[in-house]
């Protein structure tokens, strides 16, 4: 009998235990669909010069997108009705050089992505089939 009251109370404190740990978990779960939530803004680069914004879960049926340069000039903006998801294909390629940023307004939110356009040249020398001249200059 002794045995059994020992048993059964290692087993409960077992049980409070993983109990605690379920808890803990759930709650983890929680926050990291919170940080979730808000990471729905994407800025991703595709291709050269191309740039696809995705926004999904929007809170109103309408939000307005904008690219602004460096100086706070706002070059690019738009308003669209979406229902789930909003997602568009921006070719910067006519864009100079310089830091730009992407802004997505939905109700009370509003993100914000920077980016910098840089031109890198390459110098290439290419050795031509001409003939070679000497030249004396004794």
């Amino acid at each position: 009998m002794k045995y059994d009251f020992y048993f059964l109370r290692k087993l409960s404190c077992l049980i409070l235990i993983f109990s605690a740990l379920s808890e803990a978990r759930s709650q983890d779960t929680i926050l990291k669909s919170d940080i979730a939530f808000y990471s729905d803004f994407y800025v991703m680069q595709v291709r050269p010069m191309k740039f696809k914004i995705s926004y999904s879960w929007p809170d109103t049926d309408r939000v307005s997108v904008r690219i602004s340069d460096g100086n706070n000039n706002v070059i690019f903006t738009e308003q669209v009705l979406v229902y789930k998801k909003y997602q568009k294909l921006f070719d910067l390629s006519s864009f100079i050089d310089g830091q730009y940023t992407f802004e997505l307004f939905d109700g009370e939110k509003r993100f914000k992505q920077s980016f910098d356009i840089t031109t890198k040249t390459t110098r290439i020398a290419v050795a031509s089939n001409t003939k070679a001249l000497f030249i004396n200059d004794l």
